[in-house]
Order: C-alpha cells, then sequence, then structure tokens
C-alpha cells in the first residue's frame, strides 16, 4: 500500500486518541495529520444548528489539510457530519468521508430497531436523521432510538473515564429495555466505553476501526 496521508478534521480533543490508535493499529503506514477547532463544538450547541458561519469555520480546516497535501479527508466530529456534501463540493480533489457513515451503513444492515446513544446534544438527532436517511436509501424500514448524555461527555472532558463509560453503560440498558438489534456509539470519543459493554449480546458498533477502514479504502480506489 502507498504511504497515503490523512487529514482529520476535530471539533474535540476527546476525539483525537480512539482515531489515531485506529490507524497506528490497522494501518500504521498511513500518516495523519490533525487540524482542530475545539471551539466548534460549543458554537454549534449555542446556535443550535450548523450555519452557513460555522460551515466556514468548519471548511477552514479542511482548507489547512489540503494545503499540507493531504491525500484524503477523515472528519471526526460526528455533529459536523453533515457538511460532508458541502465539503466534497468545496474540496473535489481528493476524498472525504465522515467518521460515521460506514458504521450507520453497517447498523441499518445489521438490524430494524437501532439504538443510538450520544454525549452531544447536537449528535443525537443528526446520527438519528442519518440513520433514516440511509435506511431509505437502502430500501428499508427502520425504527430509531436514541439516548443522549451530555453529563458524560462533561465527565470524560475531566477525564474521569469510569463516570464517562457508567453513563453510557446506563443509556445502553436503557435501549436494551426497549429491545433493539444493535447499538450505535455515535461519537469517536465514546469508543473506550465499549470495553464495558463486552457482555451485551447484540452488536455494539464504534467509528474509529470501521471510519479508518473506509477512508483508507476510499484513497485505494481514488488513486488507483
Amino acid at each position: 500500500m502507498k504511504k497515503y496521508k490523512v487529514g482529520l478534521i476535530h471539533a474535540t480533543l476527546n476525539s483525537v486518541n480512539p482515531i489515531l490508535e485506529a490507524f497506528a493499529t490497522n494501518f500504521p503506514e498511513i500518516e495523519t495529520f490533525n487540524f482542530m477547532d475545539e471551539g466548534l463544538l460549543k458554537a454549534l450547541d449555542k446556535e443550535g444548528e450548523i450555519t452557513p458561519a460555522l460551515v466556514e469555520r468548519f471548511a477552514s480546516l479542511l482548507g489547512r489539510a489540503v494545503e499540507t497535501e493531504v491525500d484524503g479527508i477523515l472528519l471526526s466530529c460526528s455533529a459536523y457530519s453533515p457538511t460532508i456534501t458541502e465539503m466534497r463540493k468545496r474540496f473535489p480533489q481528493l476524498p472525504i468521508e465522515n467518521v460515521d457513515d460506514a458504521m450507520i451503513e453497517q447498523a441499518v444492515k445489521l438490524g430494524s430497531k437501532i439504538g443510538v446513544v450520544a454525549t452531544v446534544a447536537t449528535a443525537g438527532p443528526t446520527t438519528e436523521k442519518a440513520v433514516l436517511e440511509k435506511a431509505a436509501a437502502l430500501g428499508k424500514e427502520v425504527e430509531v432510538l436514541v439516548e443522549v448524555n451530555t453529563e458524560a461527555f462533561t465527565a470524560l472532558s475531566k477525564k474521569d473515564y469510569e463516570t464517562h463509560d457508567s453513563y453510557i453503560a446506563s443509556s445502553v440498558n436503557k435501549l436494551l429495555n426497549n429491545q433493539v438489534d444493535v447499538i450505535i456509539l455515535a461519537q469517536l470519543s465514546m469508543a473506550r466505553a465499549k470495553t464495558a459493554l463486552k457482555d451485551v449480546e447484540i452488536p455494539i458498533l464504534t467509528s474509529p476501526e470501521i471510519s479508518s477502514n473506509k477512508i483508507v479504502s476510499e484513497l485505494e480506489s481514488f488513486y488507483r
């Protein structure tokens, strides 16, 4: 495999380590570059939606990645996943993937009653919408149940990992009580909690491994 360069676009520090670990484990030959604006999530929470100004602010990170001459870009923030169509229009010269698309497609293929756990307020409805759109595209009817626990994100930001994981486990249990077929942990930063859910019998999907595989697959196809 060619030694590709991948630009990772972040809106929180919490997303950095999970995706870097996935690349280090599965694709050690790939060079990664991180581009971050930690204010993006706070701004989105304040606005309640992705405004044109936030699109420009997010796009500026991708512009920096392009200037660094990366071969492809992965958007690591689920809350900003809806910008991907616009980003692809602006930067058509390289492949761009978001962190959750491949994970969502896998979830839709695995079940009809899909649970979503999120720790950022906007990520819950964003992921729900993405699941419904993906299901429609695949010609499948699904039901989506969403649990959002922002206290978990606060705990993670304070490096209180045990509390973060326990909040997520509680949300997962609520979804299990509703007999979902598969559960999505909506954000990269949540992947660490999966180790505390090893006894759960249904699939629990996290994005680091799935999304890193997806962008590498797209790179190989794009530059073939």
